[in-house]
């Protein structure tokens, strides 16, 4: 069976390894066509509307017609627009191409864990934590390593590899989805088009949102500011944030245990709380090499917000909508992602990242309050009788 949960995090990876690759490569783009820094940042910022639009969809389309076939229809699209990428002339026509990726790019998370969920689910209707814990520390991970990847693929090959490396990557989880998916009974009839998300389930969608406004201003700004400011090429402006990457496979674990013995709200709490010590280490970046501490505390946030707020939508969300519930927790990552890059033209002078740091820290100090408030038992399940989002 790890080779079901393998297989999907396999395919689930492309969705935050091309948000955070983009990156590194927006620098490049931008002095190749011209087009000026806000019309580049469209290549971010039209991705993660789509990421916010197109997950519940697809979600929904995977409980209704069977998981398998939409996760593959996404791989599908992936390795498309790797090639038509790689060749487009225009600024224009690499958007449409962008926009046409993030479409697939988010088929395959929500259709993949209603297939973890309908083979694997223990009596609560949750997938066992060590999965979650799998997925979620390769999501991370991919968004971390984007810019380290992206970064030597641009140095070697220029801009558009970041997107023709898809089309092998996209390769190899399609053959390890036909090998080890299994096909999913779904009851498409008793399906609601957008299932409607109780008030637990929507406190954690928004709780992810702010997370990720954070993790994204960083992941935005800080390498486009090391290489416009701190003069460093693309392969080590991405090296600079490789803690995050380091840190996410490192920390996940460290959540479950956590989860396991205090109960998901420390999780929750200790996430909070490293985002607003990252966020305070992005006021006194000056110096280049204090980049890897902003990116090492936001690295270890992200990877205990990602498991634990992953694991909640189990607990609250019912068994036949999992795939809406999966689709709209993703969206919140790009609702967050979204803001960050609509942010960043306003938060980034080009001198400083002070203004940034500050409105990072403020987004921090209402995410840890929301670990303190956030439900994490389903209702009825009193504190007496366990925290039932714990392991």
């Amino acid at each position: 069976m790890e080779r079901l949960p393998a297989a999907v995090a396999l395919g689930s990876l492309f969705n935050p390894l091309n948000s955070s690759m983009i990156a590194v490569a927006l620098a490049g783009i931008e002095a190749e066509f011209d087009v000026g820094i806000a019309a580049v940042t469209w290549l971010a910022g039209g991705f993660y509307f789509i990421g916010i639009m197109v997950p519940p969809l697809m979600g929904t389309l995977a409980d209704r017609f069977g998981p398998r076939l939409v996760f593959c229809a996404g791989l599908v699209t992936m390795a498309v627009t790797g090639v038509l990428a790689a060749l487009v002339p225009t600024y224009p026509a690499l958007v449409a191409v962008r926009l046409l990726q993030a479409f697939g790019s988010c088929a395959t998370m929500p259709a993949g864990m209603v297939i973890v969920q309908a083979a694997m689910a223990d009596a609560d209707g949750r997938p066992p934590p060590r999965v979650i814990a799998m997925i979620s520390m390769v999501l991370t991970a991919s968004a971390a390593i984007g810019p380290v990847l992206g970064g030597f693929l641009i140095s070697l090959w220029g801009w558009r590899a970041i997107f023709l490396v898809n089309v092998p990557l996209a390769a190899v989880a399609f053959a390890a989805a036909l090998r080890w998916l299994p096909k999913v009974r779904v009851d498409g009839a008793r399906q609601a088009l957008l299932p409607r998300q109780n008030p637990r389930l929507l406190a954690t969608y928004g709780q992810y949102a702010l997370v990720n406004v954070v993790f994204y201003l960083a992941f935005l700004a800080l390498p486009l500011w090391a290489q416009q400011v701190g003069g460093v090429p693309a392969h080590v402006a991405g090296l600079l944030v490789l803690p995050l990457s380091v840190l996410a496979i490192v920390a996940t674990p460290v959540a479950v245990t956590l989860a396991a013995r205090l109960g998901m709200r420390a999780v929750l709490m200790v996430s909070g709380a490293l985002l607003v010590a990252g966020s305070c280490a992005m006021l006194a970046v000056g110096p280049v090499m204090l980049v890897p501490v902003v990116a090492a505390l936001l690295g270890v946030a992200s990877a205990f917000s990602q498991f634990g707020l992953n694991s909640l939508v189990f607990v609250h969300a019912g068994g036949r909508d999992t795939g809406s519930a999966v689709g709209f927790f993703q969206a919140s990552r790009y609702v967050g992602a979204a803001t960050a890059s609509a942010l960043l033209g306003v938060l980034f002078d080009g001198a400083s990242l002070d203004t940034g740091g500050w409105a990072m820290a403020g987004v921090s100090a209402a995410v840890l309050v929301a670990g303190v408030l956030a439900p994490v038992r389903r209702p009825g399940t009193s504190a007496s009788g366990g925290d039932r989002s714990a392991p």
